[in-house]
């Protein structure tokens, strides 16, 4: 299963790369004329970056803890003119895990090595006119600890004293110890009146696939079912383990594009409620009640753990 990358607040459009790079200090290492190293989560080498700092979020490891083993698929990539051969080595540079702490305050640690493996040779050669070598690593989540941040940075080293990009340098795979976050079945109803009687209303729909990004340790973001889905950041107290308190809003950074320029009123909600009868399988329901300028919309998001 191929690693799924998202622009959290989860989708990641396409970043395209030119000669618009070229100069720019954000991305490029200085001088950047000349050609230049940096990652890329599109195993083919083209256009869609999904890495380094920028889509720091989109790197985020959200494999259901099931699972034995998951391969993400990377390339290094050469953004220029290649005009020899030149070979690449993959690293992993431990000096790179507070990389993000300015933005997360969050403190990783290296990933242990019973958790990851690379999938074949760790160098590659990118021959004259070429662009990228491709590479892959396998993660075992079933061995993950939920309760532990950590990442797995990976860059690359070359022969032909190629700089790095200052900001697509580095893939980092990372977890943050979120004890909500992973796979859920995920079911939403609408209902076209304020007090939610009646059947359900076109939009609904059961039994999708939802994931529990983690935003922070005590907080994780996830889609609703209604109009454009923007995503909720659900919050929480953790206190030794015991988790409490509960709270769930709509994404303050995405409801004004989501909601309030499309004349979308929050009328109440959104409110949270938790249904641990069954600990291995949580259920956890979201409720709120919107007026889209003609009429009202009950929405219900029901997420099951898988």
């Amino acid at each position: 299963m191929k690693l799924t990358i998202k622009l959290l607040f989860f989708l990641f459009g396409g970043y395209m790369l030119s000669s618009c790079l070229d100069g720019d200090p954000m991305n490029t290492p200085p001088g950047a004329s000349a050609p230049f190293i940096m990652m890329t989560n599109n195993p083919s080498g083209g256009n869609t970056v999904n890495s380094g700092l920028r889509y720091f979020g989109g790197q985020a490891l959200t494999y259901p803890a099931d699972h034995l083993r998951d391969t993400a698929k990377f390339a290094v990539s050469i953004q220029g003119v290649n005009n020899r051969d030149v070979n690449v080595t993959l690293t992993t540079p431990a000096d790179a895990l507070d990389d993000y702490f300015y933005k997360d305050s969050i403190k990783y640690e290296m990933m242990p090595d019973a958790l990851w493996d690379f999938l074949g040779p760790t160098s590659a050669a990118i021959p004259a006119g070429k662009q990228f070598a491709e590479f892959a690593v396998i993660f075992y989540p079933s061995l993950f600890d939920p309760t532990k941040n950590y990442m797995l940075p990976v860059s690359a080293t070359n022969d032909a004293d190629l700089q790095t990009s200052a900001n697509y340098g580095v893939n980092y795979y990372h977890v943050i110890g979120n004890p909500i976050a992973g796979a859920y079945r995920w079911d939403f109803i609408r209902i076209n009146n304020q007090a939610g009687t009646g059947a359900p209303a076109g939009g609904s729909f059961t039994d999708e696939d939802a994931v529990f990004a983690p935003e922070s340790p005590i907080g994780i973001n996830v889609p609703t079912g209604y109009y454009v889905q923007p995503n909720y950041l659900i919050t929480f107290k953790n206190t030794a383990g015991v988790l409490s308190n509960f709270k769930a809003v709509i994404d303050p950074d995405e409801i004004d594009g989501a909601f309030t320029l499309n004349g979308i009123t929050m009328i109440s909600g959104p409110t949270i409620t938790v249904n641990k009868t069954d600990p291995v399988h949580p259920i956890y329901t979201v409720k709120y009640v919107v007026f889209n300028g003609a009429a009202y919309r009950n929405c219900t998001d029901t997420y099951t753990k898988k």
